[in-house]
C-alpha cells in the first residue's frame, strides 16, 4: 500500500491510496476525507490496542471480587501541622 499526494482533475490536491497495481485499486480522497479516514483508523487501532491490553492486564482480576487487598501507603509530609483542607462546620 502506498499513500501519496496527487493533483486531481480539477487542479485540487488529492490523497491517493494505492492498494495494488491498476487504476481500479486507487482511492483518491480530498484532504478532508483523508483526515476523516485517518481519524477513524487511529480510533479503531486505539480501541483494538486497549481491548487487547485489557485481556492481559493484571488489573482485570479485580473485577471478579477475588482480589487480595493490598495495604495503601499514605505519604506524610514532615513539618506540616495544619490540615490541608478546611473542615466543614
Amino acid at each position: 500500500m502506498t499513500v501519496s499526494l496527487i493533483c486531481g482533475d480539477d487542479g485540487s490536491d488529492r490523497v491517493a491510496i494505492v492498494m495494488a497495481e491498476g487504476l481500479e485499486n486507487v482511492l483518491a480522497l480530498t484532504p478532508a476525507q483523508a483526515r476523516a479516514l485517518a481519524t477513524d483508523l487511529i480510533t479503531a487501532v486505539n480501541r483494538a490496542e486497549v481491548k487487547a491490553s485489557l485481556k492481559t492486564s493484571p488489573n482485570m482480576w479485580r473485577r471478579g471480587g477475588n482480589a487480595p487487598t493490598r495495604p495503601v501507603e499514605v505519604p506524610t509530609c514532615s513539618g506540616e501541622s495544619r490540615p490541608r483542607l478546611a473542615a466543614a462546620g
